[in-house]
């Protein structure tokens, strides 16, 4: 009995050492598919190295291999096989190793800018495209006032002038008919108002009277009807003298008034000076229209009958097109001489009321060509330490920082001679912000995210 006893005992004992041994599981695959902004593809190949099982439970250790993403429209995981060795068919799982975080890359040099970043500021984006390219004619130009809208005051007579007002200087707003200045000559030697306006005023009292005695004259048919009618003829003329001489020459006293409304462009005298008869006083202008006038080197004049348009940008850096002011070009020089060897060009504009007569403005004259190019708007190019970029959409959100050559430029857009391409989306408002991310681009959204 104790030998068949003992051959139990050893069974059983050989029946629990395989008990240990574990059981194998194998995963054979997992398919996680993501969708996600800016479309991805993850292939992901996990392999388990080891595990370790005990009586309890099972504990995992796992290292994930390798982890490769590319920019894509849709995200697709791919995970191949996991092999879990168990002890019993109740699994405590206790997973020991955290994976590892996902770096997802958009392709070198990819800045990404959110669409919610791009709605809070003036962002555009537009397509590249191949349009006519003209000659630029870049020069300094100064702004005039028309002929039609400047008027110049001239001193009717010799004398003192004297202001109206203290508050008569340049700039100042007046209306049509405004009293400016007065020339008083009651003093001087060769002829005084005084007299002047006793004069007038006698020849009116002599012809009314003689106009009115011939009335009743042609009344009894004493005188005829053709005297009669060159007596009030030569009433009327000097009533009108009269009245000239009461509103404008009243004290002895010379009156001048403003012809236009608009503003004192210039003031040519002091005041309480002596001036001449016919000596400018001061100059009024109206300034609704403006000249633009540029002066260009005679070698340009070849392509001056080709003149299209012009764009002009001021002091403070603003650019407005000829087209936009309602200006047309008014001439070119057909000659030079020998002072002055350059040939002036002349643009006729409306003023907007941002343009100051007498200032200077930058230029640019577009002449018509033959040649077609790529035109990008001025806003679209940054500049880093002397290197030119723009910045082209690969996606909604993703960019690509892309170095151009510069071409001419017309004021508002600049030809690229290098860089891009038609048919490509460039930022055109926004070219800085998104200049400004570049820092941030590498911080990845999906980081740390678990599969």
């Amino acid at each position: 009995m104790k030998k068949i006893f003992l051959v139990i005992t050893l069974i059983a004992g050989l029946v629990s050492c395989r008990l240990d041994n574990g059981q194998q599981s194998t995963v054979n695959s997992h398919n996680h598919e993501h969708s996600a902004t800016c479309n991805h593809d993850h292939n992901h190949d996990h392999s388990v190295n080891s595990q370790q099982s005990t009586v309890n439970g099972h504990n995992h250790e796992h290292s994930a291999d390798s982890h490769q993403h590319s920019a894509d429209c849709s995200h697709d995981h791919n995970h191949d096989a996991h092999n879990h060795e168990a002890e019993a068919h109740n699994h405590d799982h206790a997973h020991s190793s955290q994976p590892e975080a996902h770096s997802h890359n958009h392709g070198e040099g990819s800045i990404n800018f959110p669409i919610d970043q791009q709605k809070k500021i003036d962002f555009e984006v537009v397509e590249v495209v191949t349009e006519p390219l003209y000659q630029v004619i870049r020069t300094s130009a100064q702004i005039v006032p028309s002929q039609e809208s400047e008027k110049i005051l001239t001193a009717t007579t010799s004398g003192i002038v004297a202001f109206e007002s203290k508050d008569i200087v340049q700039g100042l707003e007046v209306k049509s008919g405004q009293v400016l200045f007065s020339i008083d000559n009651d003093e001087m030697a060769d002829g005084s108002l005084e007299i002047r306006r006793q004069e007038i005023e006698a020849d009116y009292e002599k012809a009314k009277a003689d106009y009115e005695r011939k009335q009743s004259l042609a009344e009894d048919k004493i005188i005829s009807e053709s005297e009669l009618l060159d007596a009030k003829t030569e009433y009327l003329k000097a009533q009108k003298y009269y009245d000239n001489m009461l509103k404008n020459y009243p004290e002895g006293k010379t009156l001048h008034r403003a012809t236009i409304s608009g503003s004192v462009c210039e003031i040519l005298v002091p005041n309480n000076s002596y001036v001449e008869a016919g000596q400018p006083i001061m100059t009024l202008a109206q300034n609704d229209k403006l000249y633009i006038r540029a002066d260009v080197q005679s070698k340009y004049y070849p392509v001056l009958k080709d003149i299209k348009t012009a764009n002009i940008r001021t002091n403070d850096g603003i650019v407005y097109t000829i087209n936009e002011l309602g200006g047309r070009l008014l001439s070119y020089g057909k000659t030079t001489d020998i002072n002055n060897p350059l040939i002036p060009v002349t643009f006729e504009i409306k003023n907007n009321g941002n343009l100051v007569p007498g200032s200077f403005v930058e230029i640019f004259i577009t002449a018509e060509s033959d040649k077609m190019g790529v035109m990008l708007p001025n806003s679209a190019i940054v500049e880093e330490m002397g290197i030119y970029c723009v910045f082209v959409q690969t996606c909604v959100e993703d960019f690509e920082k892309r170095i151009i050559t510069k071409g001419v430029t017309d004021g508002s857009k600049t030809q690229v001679l290098k860089g891009v391409a038609a048919g490509e989306r460039v930022v055109s408002k926004g070219a800085v912000n998104v200049k400004l991310a570049q820092g941030s681009a590498a911080l990845d959204p999906h980081a740390g995210h678990v599969h």
